[in-house]
């Protein structure tokens, strides 16, 4: 707990001093410090989400022959379960990439700590641009920020058979539900990641068609 207490203490401490430099101005330190420790963490995001793609392509090419296989054995889930595992080992492919996941968590302890940080910044208060107080809800904010949500959300590929509108929409109605009454110092934070998450899809979209 001293440990994560001391992290939350250097990243809330960074948004003071940035906001100093700023004569003062608490949003621009949030916005600063948000902006580099998300930069610092987009090359391995990126090339999680790059192989987060690549795994993703080759389920694709995979599943016109494990849609046979279902039909095949549709009423027997041993030799289903059997003939499936069979197939990926071939092509060598992991049923459950661990190395992903547990590299999509290896960030996470960094991006609480930024949130915690933001929250105890944002709750001091201030003005910046058309907010006059970044510790209450800012609507037309957070409607900016839904917006860019669904922009991310639209770039991205979708899982083989999820629907487009489902998965485009979800995240705005997230984020409206929970911005609707959260501080809009949160609220910048939340939409300049979505903004980085974005830049994100495209890089993984690009790799992929290079």
């Amino acid at each position: 707990m001293t440990l994560w207490n001391g992290a939350v203490e250097i990243l809330r401490e960074a948004m003071f001093a940035y906001a100093h430099a700023t004569s003062g101005n608490l949003a621009a330190g949030i916005l600063t410090v948000t902006f580099l420790a998300r930069l610092a963490l987009f090359p391995v995001m990126l090339r999680l989400s790059r192989s987060a793609a690549a795994h993703q392509d080759r389920l694709k090419a995979i599943q016109p022959e494990l849609d046979a296989l279902k039909a095949r054995h549709k009423n027997d889930a041993r030799k289903l379960a059997e003939a499936t595992r069979g197939v990926f080992t071939r092509e060598g492919i992991p049923m459950l990439p661990l190395a992903g996941v547990l590299g999509a968590l290896a960030p996470a302890p960094v991006l609480l700590a930024l949130y915690s940080a933001v929250r105890q910044c944002a709750a001091v208060g201030g003005r910046f641009l058309w907010i006059a107080d970044i510790s209450r809800p800012d609507r037309l904010l957070a409607t900016i920020v839904a917006a860019i949500a669904v922009g991310a959300a639209a770039l991205a590929p979708v899982p083989e058979g999820q629907s487009r509108t489902l998965m485009t929409l979800l995240p705005a109605v997230i984020t409206m539900i929970v911005l609707w009454k959260m501080a809009a110092g949160v609220g910048l934070y939340w939409g300049l990641s979505s903004a980085v998450g974005a830049a994100q899809v495209v890089l993984t979209n690009r790799g992929r068609r290079a």
